[in-house]
C-alpha cells in the first residue's frame, strides 16, 4: 500500500465535555448518524478525539475533512481526509460535525453554500469557556490558584471513576478555597496574561499551582491556532479591560492572528508513515508515540522560546505581587519512553528538565518533579505518550501536589 500521511494523535484520553456533547448529539440525532456518513470538520487533535469517542459508541464510517491543504488525501488514522470541495459536494450523504472550538468561521462557511445547521451540519460546542470565565469572577477564601491544560480536565476511557483532577483538587481542599483556571492546549504566555487579569479584577490568589508542560515550551506551541483560545481571551480582557495596561489587549490581538495561520499546525507522524489504526479506545500505534515523544520531550529546549520567557515573568510578576509559586512538571510515561529509546530518553528529557529547574531556583522557586510519580499502569493507558493518567493517576498527582502545598504552609 501505498504509504500516506497520518495526521492523527494519539488519544488515550478525553475531555468529559467532549465526550458528553457528542453522546447527546448522537442521541438526539440518532438516527441520522446510522444513516449516513460522519464528515468531522477539522483534522486535528479534537477531530482525533471525536472519531475516537466515535469508535467507542461502535461508529466506524467516519471521513475528514479540513481547509488545511496539506491534509487532503491524508488520513487520521484509517479515516481518509477528503479536500472541501468534495464534502461539500456530497454532502448529503453525509452527517458533518465542526470539530474545531472556535470553529465560527467554517459554520459561516458551510452556511454560505447552503448547508443547514441542525440538519446538515452540527457544531459541537461544549461550555468550557461560559465555566473558564465564572470561575474566573467566582469570588475564593485564602485562594489557591491551579493553571494547567488538558492533564486537569480529562479522563481515561477505561475510568470507572470520572471526577477530573480538578474536581479531586476542589473535594479535597474544598471548593470555596481554589481556584482552576485551566484549558486544553493553553500555553504559559496565556498562564500569565490570565494572572495579571486576575490580580486586576481584585482577587489576588495566596498561591498559584502552575502546571509547566514541556510541549508547551517547544518551539511552535504557542503559534499553533488550536493554542490560542482567542474567543476566551477575549472574555477575559472583555472583563478586566477599564484595568489592564495595554499587555492583555496586544495579547488578544497576537492570539486572534495567530489563530488564521492554520499552516503553523504540526502533527504526530511524518509525512512517510503508514497508515496504522491508533485511536480505537486506547490503542496507540508505537509509530504515532515514538514521534509524540520526540516532538514533545526529545527536543532541545531553547530558554529563549516564548513560553520559557513568560516563565520567568510569571515568577517576576508573582514576587511583585507577594504571591508563592508552586510550579511543576506533570508525570510523562518514561517507562514507555525508555522502552522506545533507552538512555537516549532519559539524557534528552534531563536536559531539559534541568533547564527548566535552573529557571525556576532562579527566581527563589523549587520546581515539583512529578515526572516519575507514575509507572504506566497509572496513565490512562499503558500506551500513553503524554501525561493523561487515570483515576489511580490523578489521585496520586494530587496527593503529592496537596502535600507540597501543606508542607509550604507550616
Amino acid at each position: 500500500m501505498k504509504d500516506k500521511i497520518n495526521f492523527a494523535w494519539p488519544v488515550t484520553a478525553i475531555s468529559k465535555e467532549d465526550y458528553d456533547v457528542i453522546l447527546d448529539c448522537i442521541k438526539n440525532y440518532n438516527k441520522l448518524f446510522n444513516e449516513k456518513k460522519i464528515m468531522i470538520f477539522g483534522a486535528g487533535i479534537r477531530g482525533a478525539i471525536f472519531s475516537a469517542i466515535l469508535e467507542s459508541e461502535g461508529f466506524n464510517n467516519i471521513i475528514f475533512t479540513d481547509n488545511n491543504q496539506e491534509k487532503w488525501g491524508g488520513f487520521i488514522d484509517n479515516f481518509p481526509i477528503i479536500s472541501v470541495g468534495d464534502a461539500l459536494k456530497n454532502y448529503k450523504e453525509t452527517i458533518i460535525l465542526i470539530s474545531t472550538e472556535e470553529g465560527y468561521s467554517i459554520k459561516e462557511q458551510l452556511e454560505k453554500a447552503g448547508l443547514t445547521e441542525g440538519n446538515d451540519f452540527f457544531f459541537l460546542q461544549t461550555n468550557l469557556y461560559e465555566k473558564y470565565i465564572s470561575e474566573f469572577k467566582r469570588n475564593a477564601e485564602n485562594e489557591i490558584l491551579f493553571m494547567g491544560d488538558c492533564m486537569f480536565e480529562v479522563i481515561s476511557f477505561s475510568d470507572t471513576n470520572k471526577d477530573s483532577l480538578s474536581e479531586i483538587f476542589s473535594k479535597k481542599l474544598g471548593y470555596e478555597k481554589i481556584k482552576s483556571l485551566t484549558m486544553h492546549g493553553m500555553g504559559i504566555r496565556a498562564f500569565y496574561h490570565v494572572l495579571k487579569a486576575q490580580v486586576s479584577f481584585g482577587m489576588k490568589p495566596d498561591l498559584l499551582v502552575v502546571m509547566i508542560n514541556f510541549e508547551t515550551l517547544t518551539g511552535k506551541q504557542h503559534l499553533l491556532p488550536r493554542s490560542q483560545h482567542t474567543k476566551l481571551i477575549r472574555h477575559v480582557y472583555d472583563t478586566v479591560k477599564e484595568l489592564d495596561d495595554g499587555e492583555l489587549a496586544e495579547y488578544v490581538k497576537i492570539t486572534e492572528n495567530r489563530f488564521k495561520n492554520i499552516q503553523a499546525e504540526f502533527f504526530t507522524t511524518d509525512k512517510y508513515s503508514s497508515v496504522t489504526a491508533t485511536n480505537k479506545t486506547g490503542e496507540i500505534s508505537s509509530k504515532a508515540s515514538k514521534l509524540f515523544f520526540k516532538l514533545h520531550y526529545m527536543y532541545k529546549l531553547n530558554p529563549e522560546t516564548e513560553n520559557v520567557q513568560y516563565l520567568r515573568r510569571i515568577f517576576e510578576y508573582a514576587k511583585s505581587k507577594n504571591i508563592k509559586v508552586i510550579p511543576f512538571v506533570p508525570p510523562v510515561n518514561y517507562e514507555l519512553g525508555e522502552e522506545f529509546f533507552g538512555k537516549t530518553f532519559d539524557d534528552a528529557y534531563n536536559y531539559n528538565l534541568e533547564i527548566v529547574k535552573d529557571l525556576t531556583m532562579t527566581h527563589n522557586n523549587t520546581l515539583l518533579d512529578l515526572s516519575h510519580i507514575c509507572t504506566k499502569d497509572f496513565f490512562a493507558d499503558i500506551s500513553t505518550p503524554d501525561e493523561t493518567t487515570n483515576y489511580e493517576g490523578r489521585l496520586k498527582i494530587a496527593d503529592r501536589i496537596i502535600g507540597e502545598i501543606e508542607m509550604g504552609a507550616t
